[in-house]
């Protein structure tokens, strides 16, 4: 007994009409529309605060090391990673060592302990103290500051103020990262003002 089974010769192939296109490339649009901003937002977010996490643990090292070896420690800008550079931004780069002679340069005994490379193109930072030895920070061997005390503002490229951080550090020597105690979507600076970018 023979079976005849009959099989279509071809498959119909459907596209998508011009109205499903449509349809599909506006809600494209709003996804990415709604989307990429936030992503942006998210990576800043995320450099400012890697960053933040960085200079702050370095500080405290800086400290630390200066009244364990009862030495004067310093932290500068630097864009070798090798030597202190007025010149340049701390965006540029820093270093900590220890400073024997306290000369702000490193010589001699000094010993750099830590060095952190320039920061990403996300993120801006600059530091606001009360004298012109904004180039460096440095610690005696009681912990405490032989510069002036300031601030360090981390920016967004896009000076996004509401995603500013900033560290506080006193003339103890001990620093504090600053909050928005008014909840305005700022932070504030050692003195209470708002942080500004840039």
């Amino acid at each position: 007994m023979t079976m005849n089974c009959d099989m279509p010769s071809s498959t119909q192939n459907q596209g998508f009409t011009l109205i499903e296109l449509m349809v599909t490339v506006a809600v494209a649009i709003i996804l990415l529309t709604v989307g990429v901003p936030s992503l942006l937002y998210m990576i800043s977010s995320s450099a400012i605060t890697g960053n933040v996490d960085a200079l702050n643990g370095d500080l405290a090292l800086a400290r630390s090391e200066a009244i364990v070896e009862k030495t004067t420690a310093t932290v500068c800008k630097s864009a070798d990673l090798l030597d202190c550079d007025s010149a340049v931004s701390w965006s540029d780069g820093w270093i900590v060592f220890t400073d024997v002679d306290g000369d702000q340069a490193v010589d001699g005994e000094d010993t750099i302990i830590r060095v952190h490379e320039a920061l990403s193109a996300q993120v801006t930072l600059k530091y606001d103290d009360a004298s012109v030895a904004d180039a460096y920070l440095q610690y005696s061997y009681k912990g405490d500051l032989e510069s002036s005390a300031g601030t360090f503002t981390f920016c967004p490229s896009d000076n996004d103020v509401s995603l500013a951080r900033a560290i506080i550090v006193a003339t103890t020597g001990r620093v504090r990262r600053s909050t928005d105690s008014d909840a305005d979507g700022v932070h504030e600076d050692g003195g209470g003002g708002a942080l500004t970018c840039p």
